[in-house]
């Protein structure tokens, strides 16, 4: 805690003596700028921090126990990009001034950039990391303002977990941009197909700065994917029996190597996987021992009964197809020598030669810098090359058919990408066809609404009309009653009146009679 209160007041005091300056509000639209120049770096694990900014990423220095880095930089800072020089695990990331905290390193990447506006809803001016367990070992952190990060900043997505178009088993970092230069700028950052890349060794044994040229050669040939890097030492012996005898010797069985491509295969679920030649280029041990298991685990990966464990996490896998460099049947020749528009016209092969291949910094001074560029730099097109050729595989196995065009790996092959497209598609066209099977069924029942509300009006226009016709009726009964009443009143009193008449008329006749009988008498 008094090493964190002297740290703070330390930090205050430096900040307090910078000239004040005014800077623009960050625009999250512009360019990120690097600001690593401006940024005040402090540590409690490390004595001197220089070399976390000094620009060279093979200087690293190791921190023992808990462990704190603290940046400031009053104009804001929106990205932090560390690189370790080995994997570490989980920090904690404090914005210093709201003490809120997340959780960095989850993957366990080498090269992590932390998207600081992001995490804490705008950019921070004071931020610690806290690494609590452990040795922290860094080569170099990169600080960034607000904005669109330069493309040279790497920010890895997650290993292509059961959704690999194109698994690529490159024993050695440099591989993949030399005996299969051209590959990852096609598919990965060209036609942006799901590029696996699975090593046999990290080099750490050797050439531990040769991690650092991995990623920084895939970022620079548009492979986007965190690539698998295992353990297993490199070395080298010209035959694939002394290889597996010298593995053998370190520690690492044959059934050791077979488990691990296994688990690629079921893991990653690639449509092609993409491996070395059977012979191992120029004659490279692992070369061949990664293709000699790849063909073995090819045999068993879609057996449950094989490695039960890996089959009750990943489930089993049968590879559609599989490519084996400079193999001698079903033959197919990639066409590297294209402009591609993913990197402003550059073909495939100058991506990997010119980009890709130089980040393999440890490797400029071998035989593969005349190989791939010629020993005049004569070497500007794949298709030039004689001996080991990038462009030419050979179909080792396929559950899909032959290839017919013979220059793609693709061919016979719906990427997951597009799977996924086609599915959502699927989707849309079923969720419109149950909207119109739904409308329809709406459209029939206002329909049948509307056929009974007819019926309903009809039936009460002629109960109305059935009523108004009895009313009618009883109306003109009513009228026929009252007139016979009335004819038979009439009827009445013309009688009673005829009567009454005859009666007079009797009784004037009668007193007439009496009358004339009084005088006679």
């Amino acid at each position: 805690m008094l090493k964190r209160l002297t740290s703070a007041l330390l930090l205050l005091c430096m900040l307090a003596s910078m000239a004040p300056m005014v800077f623009a509000e960050p625009d999250a639209d512009s360019e990120a700028v690097k600001i690593s120049d401006s940024t005040m770096f402090m540590s409690t694990g490390y004595q001197n921090v220089a070399f976390l900014s000094d620009g060279n990423i093979d200087a690293y220095q190791t921190a023992s126990g808990k462990c704190t880095i603290s940046l400031m930089n009053e104009r804001g800072i929106g990205y932090v990009y560390l690189m370790f020089d080995m994997e570490y695990g989980e920090y904690v990331i404090e914005n210093a001034t709201t003490g809120v905290t997340i959780t960095g390193g989850q993957e366990g990447y080498l090269h992590e950039c932390i998207n600081l506006d992001e995490a804490f809803h705008g950019p921070v001016t004071s931020v610690t990391f806290h690494f609590n367990r452990g040795a922290v070992r860094l080569s170099e952190i990169e600080v960034y303002s607000v904005g669109t990060l330069p493309e040279t900043v790497q920010v890895w997505e997650p290993p292509l977990e059961g959704k690999t178009d194109i698994l690529l088993l490159s024993a050695h970092g440099d591989d993949e941009q030399l005996f299969f230069a051209g590959l990852l700028p096609k598919y990965a950052g060209q036609e942006k197909a799901g590029v696996q890349v699975a090593y046999l060794t990290d080099h750490r044994n050797d050439t531990p700065q040769r991690t650092h040229e991995i990623l920084n050669g895939l970022w620079a040939t548009g492979c986007t994917a965190y690539p698998i890097m295992p353990s297993f030492p490199d070395f080298r012996i010209d035959s694939l029996k002394g290889t597996y005898t010298e593995y053998m010797r370190l520690g690492y069985s044959q059934d050791l190597l077979l488990n691990y491509v296994v688990e690629l295969l079921r893991r990653f679920k690639p449509q092609v996987v993409v491996g070395h030649d059977i012979d191992g280029e120029y004659g490279h041990g692992m070369h061949m021992a990664y293709t000699d298991t790849l063909i073995n685990a090819l045999k068993v990966c879609n057996d449950p009964s094989i490695l039960p464990d890996l089959t009750q996490k990943y489930g089993t896998w049968e590879v559609p197809k599989t490519y084996l460099h400079l193999y001698n049947k079903n033959t197919i020749e990639l066409d590297y020598d294209q402009p591609l528009s993913a990197f402003d016209g550059m073909t495939a092969f100058e991506v990997s030669q010119k980009l890709g291949y130089p980040c393999h910094r440890s490797q400029q001074d071998s035989w593969f810098t005349g190989w791939i560029n010629g020993d005049n730099n004569e070497i500007t097109k794949a298709s030039q090359i004689k001996r080991y050729n990038p462009c030419r595989f050979g179909l080792y196995s396929s559950t899909v058919g032959d290839d017919v065009e013979k220059n793609d790996f693709l061919e016979n092959i719906t990427t997951y990408q597009e799977q996924e497209r086609l599915e959502q598609e699927r989707l849309e066209q079923e969720a419109n066809k149950q909207e119109a099977i739904e409308q329809e069924r709406l459209e029939q029942e206002r329909q049948e609404l509307d056929r009974i509300e007819a019926e309903k009006a009809e039936q009460k226009r002629l109960e109305q009309e059935r009523l108004e016709k009895e009313k009618q009726e009883q109306e003109r009964l009513q009228a026929q009653e009252q007139q016979k009443q009335q004819t038979m009143v009439t009827w009445i009193i013309v009688g009673v009146a005829g009567i009454a008449l005859i009666l007079i008329v009797v009784y004037f006749l009668l007193r007439r009679r009496a009358i004339r009988r009084y005088m006679e008498d």
